[in-house]
């Protein structure tokens, strides 16, 4: 997809910033010329035209595949076998001294990876299924 310039009072910086780490994560968990066709534009409006994200994209969010994919790319060979859920994620990131936060430093749980609606930190939105 090509970027598009828009007028500043059209430009909706919560929105750039879900898609661009949409983006990033698909092109880490992918690879940049290997996401898949649906997953490269993320969002769809709906009859009221309010956007949101494809109910496919949030359940492949809060199945945990993404950051399963992600972070198996930068763990040790054996260690990435184990990984199949978000919990696996946090307890492998932690074990290696890096640890998930929320905006408040509290530290992120499994049920916050998989709960809807999504919270996007530093977004100021929610994201949910609709």
């Amino acid at each position: 997809m090509e970027a598009q310039v828009l007028p500043l009072e059209l430009y909706d910086s919560a929105r750039a910033k879900i898609e661009a780490n949409l983006r990033w994560l698909f092109a880490k968990a992918y690879g940049k010329d290997h996401i898949p066709a649906d997953l490269r534009d993320p969002f769809y409006t709906d009859q009221y035209d309010q956007e949101h994200i494809k109910p496919p994209i949030l359940r492949l969010l809060l199945s945990g595949e993404l950051s399963c994919r992600v972070c198996a790319l930068i763990l040790p060979g054996g260690q990435a076998a184990a990984l199949h859920t978000h919990l696996s994620v946090l307890q492998a990131l932690s074990r290696r001294g890096v640890y998930v936060l929320e905006a408040g430093n509290s530290p992120v749980s499994d049920l916050d990876l998989s709960s809807s609606p999504i919270k996007m930190v530093g977004t100021e939105q929610i994201i949910e299924e609709h």
